[in-house]
């Protein structure tokens, strides 16, 4: 079977809730909290790439304003760049990312 790609319709943060909440061109429904969101951030800054190791594991601890989305930003027709209160907006979480973190992919 083919593997589908889903691409999110809509999505809105919730700060009282502190969560991300996609919509799913599919009609699912997914939300993000926002420190296991930030956590997983995927730049080479957080996560690391080829032979350097990332900054963040699961023992970094991080300050409130570190984990306080502040807005989101459509990547192409594949992503979502989230903005974080700190200033760092480097992180591209693709939708298949978010779709497989979700249990959904």
């Amino acid at each position: 079977m083919a593997d589908v790609f889903h691409r999110a319709a809509d999505w809105a943060i919730e700060p009282e809730r502190r969560v991300l909440r996609v919509v799913w061109d599919d009609g699912a429904v997914s939300e993000y909290e926002w420190e296991a969101l930030r956590r997983g951030c995927p730049c080479a800054f957080c996560s690391g790439e080829g032979s350097y190791r990332g900054n963040v594991d699961a023992a970094t601890a991080f300050t409130a304003e570190q984990t306080t989305l502040s807005e989101v930003f459509p990547v192409g027709r594949y992503g979502l760049t989230p903005a974080w209160a700190d200033g760092h907006d480097t992180g591209i979480y693709t939708f298949k990312m978010l779709r497989r973190a979700a249990g959904l992919g």
